[in-house]
C-alpha cells in the first residue's frame, strides 16, 4: 500500500540502536526504517513540548514487523510504551501489530524514541512507516450497509459506526443531503 502525506519525511540513519547514538528529528516528522536484524532498535532523540503521538505503519502495510514503541527522558526513566494498538477502522484485522503511543512531554528533554520488533525479530523485510507528530483528532464514519435500496415510505434499519480518533470528542450529526421526496 502507498501512504501519502504533507509532512517532511526522513529515512533511519544506522547506527541508532542506543540513547547515545540516537538519531536527531525535528518534529513533526515520518521515518521510514527498517528493523535490520533480530535484536535491532532504533533510536531517535528530539526535543517537545506538549502531546507527542508516536504511530508505527508497517503490518498495516505488509511488513511482519510487530513493533513496541516507548519514549524516554533525558535520564533514561520511560514515559510511555504501547505494543500493539487496535486499529477499529481496520475491521478485518486479527492480529493488531503496530504500535499507536500518546505520550505528554514537559519540555525537559531530549527525549528518546525507541522502536524494536516485540519478537525481538528482524531482517530485510521488516519495514516501517513511523510518524512522530502532534495529535490530530479525527473521526471515521462507517455506515453498515454501504448500500440502501428501498421505496418511499419503506424503512430500512441502518448503522452509522465512528471511530474516533485522538481525542476526538465532537458531537457527530448526520443527515441526507438533498434526498429524493418520500426519503427522511
Amino acid at each position: 500500500p502507498l501512504r501519502i502525506d504533507m509532512t517532511s519525511e526522513i529515512l533511519d540513519q544506522e547506527p541508532n540502536d542506543r540513547a547515545e547514538t540516537a538519531q536527531a528529528i525535528d518534529l513533526p516528522i515520518i521515518i521510514n526504517g527498517r528493523i535490520d536484524q533480530p535484536g535491532d532498535k532504533d533510536v531517535f532523540r528530539f526535543e517537545a513540548v506538549g502531546k507527542v503521538v508516536a504511530e508505527v505503519y508497517a503490518r498495516r502495510a505488509g511488513s511482519p514487523l510487530d513493533s513496541a514503541v516507548s519514549v524516554t527522558d533525558s535520564t533514561g526513566a520511560e514515559i510511555g510504551f504501547n505494543d500493539d494498538f487496535k486499529d477499529e477502522a481496520q475491521a478485518l484485522t486479527t492480529h493488531h501489530a503496530d504500535s499507536l503511543l500518546t505520550a505528554t512531554m514537559s519540555g525537559k528533554g531530549p527525549y528518546c524514541l525507541h522502536l524494536s520488533d516485540a519478537q525481538r525479530k528482524g531482517g530485510h523485510d521488516f519495514i516501517y512507516r513511523l510518524y512522530v507528530r502532534a495529535p490530530r483528532p479525527d473521526v471515521d464514519l462507517r455506515v453498515v450497509p454501504s448500500c440502501i435500496v428501498a421505496r418511499p415510505g419503506a424503512v430500512v434499519p441502518i448503522t452509522a459506526h465512528a471511530v474516533r480518533r485522538e481525542g476526538f470528542d465532537d458531537p457527530i450529526h448526520l443527515s441526507l443531503v438533498e434526498p429524493p421526496e418520500g426519503f427522511k
